[in-house]
């Protein structure tokens, strides 16, 4: 378990098929016996077994394996605290999201590894810790945004997502949210879903949910996590959970290791 190095969860298990995901860390996941086939904003791509895809924040994206009996996946996932350490996390972004780099691919293997060992294996923290770093640099270099910078266009974005984010258990209206960002209704719909690629009332949705996937982190009893995140009961979350990730809040539970980032949600 990576409880000495914050700010990253590991992942080890059975691939699932997901629809329209979204998160606030950088994603990184590497397909093992198995492809993955992408879409991102309307264009579909083909990772093949054992290369590494990085999926940015805010992106809604679907992935599909091709064998679902047989594809495991290898899943690491950054916080922008962690990245800003090397780089701008706004920066570390890719036009085509499967990195075609044998070697960074085997970096990633190595690095998982050391992240996702059992709690008490003898190793050096500092070590771990700094290997995370250096694998970051050489993923922030590789990416087109490497000489990128923070863009005026991303305040709207920012502003609708704190909101939605500060307002998880209720619903949210357009009126509201079109006050808050001092857009017209319309004009709002369609800055949202260029940004994020899914409009309002389904990126409220994905927040919640990505909330939720951060209190099962923390060892969170599953029903506090629906009445925290606005679902009607726990059913309710394990049918929405089940529904967008391929696994119910108790598997997914079960499955994580690392240290729990508390990102926005501890400010």
């Amino acid at each position: 378990m990576s409880d000495d190095v914050p700010d990253v969860v590991v992942v080890d298990g059975q691939a699932q098929s997901y629809s329209g995901n979204v998160h606030e860390e950088l994603k990184l996941l590497l397909m093992i016996d198995s492809g993955l086939t992408l879409r991102r904003r309307g264009t579909t791509y083909r990772a093949a077994p054992g290369q590494l895809v990085a999926l940015h924040p805010d992106d809604a994206h679907s992935g599909q394996p091709d064998d679902l009996e047989s594809a495991r996946w290898l899943i690491m996932c950054v916080s922008p605290s962690l990245i800003a350490e090397v780089a701008t996390p706004e920066a570390v972004r890719y036009g085509d999201p499967v990195i075609r780099d044998s070697g960074l691919a085997a970096r990633f293997r190595s690095v998982h590894g050391s992240l996702y060992r059992p709690s008490g294996q003898p190793g050096s923290a500092l070590g771990r810790e700094t290997q995370m770093l250096e694998f970051v640099s050489r993923l922030a270099r590789q990416s087109y945004g490497a000489e990128g910078r923070r863009d005026t266009a991303q305040r709207v974005p920012e502003t609708l997502r704190a909101y939605l984010r500060a307002n998880l258990s209720r619903n949210v209206t357009l009126d509201e949210l079109s006050a808050v960002t001092e857009l017209s209704k319309y004009r709002l719909v369609r800055v949202c879903t260029a940004w994020f690629g899914l409009p309002p009332h389904k990126l409220h949705l994905r927040l919640r949910l990505d909330r939720a996937r951060q209190l099962l982190r923390r060892g969170t009893g599953i029903a506090e996590v629906a009445y925290e995140t606005g679902f009607h009961d726990q059913p309710h979350l394990t049918r929405v959970f089940a529904r967008t990730y391929g696994m119910t809040p108790a598997l997914y539970q079960s499955t994580y290791r690392g240290t729990a980032w508390t990102g926005w949600a501890a400010r």
